[in-house]
């Protein structure tokens, strides 16, 4: 019997062929593989279509006082990089402010949180500084300044009508300061200590009674100990004249910078308190004439500075074309450090390379007290016992060596070569970078030390003066190595 699906003519009498009409119930799709190859070409270009296309950002919307020629698709950017583009800008209903719309890019959406500040750069030219400059003829472009990460999201800003004076340092501390006059200090102003930089002026304005003149300003957090009530300021940035007829014409003044903007200068004339966040202290027209005496006879500095020892490699070579012989010396330092029955020196381990070029065993390496250290080989580690370091010489106790790996404010110590006294040198935690290769070690970048200074010279934390590492200094750099708490007599592993 014949398939019900397919119909068979017959042969027509007049000898012509006749069609055979097949009726087929599959889906058209099921006769031919080319349809399925179609549809999933299709597939595959819709995805990469929407793959390609960008992910959509954040939109917030900042408020400005002015729109100082701001215009759409400007650029939003942080330390020189576009994170957002400027949609649209139009005033507000009542046409006192302006209304811009911004979207930030996805990569930028950390932005988009409470505590972030954004500002129109545009140039500014005075006498204490000139900025923006590159808006003079380009496009201007809104600034940003990031918030808290940790804070809750935000969508709708006030932005700043000029750039932030404070940096956003929250480890800083915040002070006020009052006075009967503005004295010629300005917004952006910097506050001085013994002519150095250690934070600035916030907003100088009157207080709310009228009587007198507040000026908020912050100090850095790496100087915040140097802010106690025993702490005192005056306004600098004027001109003094002294003139007799015996000495003729006397003339007093600060740095250009600070003649232009004003500033404000601090010293500690003893031991005090900390203080508080928003503390309030008196300024000062000019200084009292007993406080630069009193600051002279107090250490500022709340690191217990120690540990530094002074060493002396010398060694005997061939001289030029190998004629003659030359004694060589190379100045260093090294950390002291004392165990329970003797005290111990650690130091850089490329000064006994000079080893290598010294000749008939000439290569030796004293203390400041004129002791020998014992003459280790090159393969050694480079730390000595000697029982004999007297305690005086300011040795760091073997329980005050730290072994965290996070960075943290520190202060490299030294030692003066003709007396008992230390200098030292602040490196904050922003410069360092904890490297776990072998080995393991603290990277320091932006370095300015001197390697005849400060080669092998202890670094001790700021917030408790442990000691954090010796300090190394190469070719590559330099770097903070961390000494092992597990100190044996005659080996360390730093």
């Amino acid at each position: 019997m014949a398939d019900s699906n397919e119909t068979t003519s017959t042969p027509d009498p007049a000898g012509y062929p006749t069609a055979v009409v097949a009726d087929r119930s599959k889906a058209m799709l099921a006769g031919s593989r080319l349809w399925w190859l179609a549809l999933a070409c299709l597939v595959l270009a819709v995805g990469l279509v929407v793959y390609s296309m960008p992910t959509g950002g954040t939109h917030v919307q900042i408020h400005f006082p002015q729109g100082h020629g701001l215009k759409a698709e400007d650029a939003v950017r942080y330390r020189g990089i576009d994170v957002g583009v400027v949609e649209s800008i139009h005033l507000t209903e009542n046409m006192d402010a302006v209304d811009v719309h911004v979207q930030l890019f996805p990569t930028a959406k950390r932005l988009a949180v409470e505590g972030t500040k954004f500002w129109i750069v545009r140039p500014k030219l005075s006498i204490s500084g000139v900025s923006g400059l590159e808006t003079a003829v380009g496009h201007k472009y809104i600034e940003v300044q990031p918030g808290d990460p940790g804070q809750t999201r935000q969508r709708h800003f006030d932005g700043l009508a000029n750039a932030p004076v404070d940096s956003g340092d929250a480890e800083g501390i915040e002070i006020l300061l009052q006075a009967d006059a503005r004295h010629s200090v300005n917004v952006g102003s910097a506050i001085h200590f013994r002519g150095v930089d250690v934070g600035s002026i916030l907003s100088v304005q009157l207080s709310p009674d009228a009587r007198r003149v507040e000026v908020r300003g912050k100090v850095d957090a790496p100087y915040r100990a140097l802010v106690t009530t025993e702490t005192k300021f005056w306004a600098t940035g004027g001109v003094d004249f002294d003139f007799s007829l015996s000495k003729g014409l006397k003339l007093e003044t600060e740095s250009l910078d600070t003649l232009a903007r004003g500033g404000v200068s601090m010293l500690v004339t003893g031991d005090g308190q900390p203080v508080e966040p928003g503390h309030a202290f008196p300024l000062a027209a000019s200084p009292d004439p007993a406080w630069p005496e009193a600051a002279n006879n107090y250490r500022a500095t709340s690191v217990d500075l120690r540990g530094a020892i002074n060493l002396t490699a010398s060694w005997t070579e061939s001289g030029l074309l190998g004629i003659g012989k030359r004694t060589r010396t190379e100045r260093f330092s090294g950390v002291g450090v004392k165990l329970s029955d003797c005290a111990v020196v650690v130091y850089p381990a490329d000064i006994l390379k000079a080893k290598e070029i010294a000749l008939d065993d000439s290569f030796s390496i004293q203390t400041e007290i004129g002791e020998a250290l014992p003459n280790p080989s090159a393969a050694e580690q480079t730390l000595i016992t000697l029982s004999e370091i007297p305690e005086t010489m300011g040795l760091i106790v073997q329980s005050d060596i730290a072994q965290d790996t996070q960075p943290a404010n520190c202060t490299a110590v030294r030692k003066s070569l003709d007396k008992n006294v230390y200098h030292h040198l602040p490196i904050k935690a922003a410069q360092l970078k904890w490297s776990a290769e072998e080995p393991a070690h603290f990277a320091i970048t932006e370095f300015t030390g001197d390697r005849a200074v400060w080669h092998g010279t202890p670094v001790l934390r700021s917030q408790d003066s442990r000691l954090m590492g010796i300090l190394l200094i190469d070719d590559s750099g330099a770097k903070i190595m961390p000494i092992s708490e597990n100190i044996d007599e005659g080996h360390a592993s730093p």
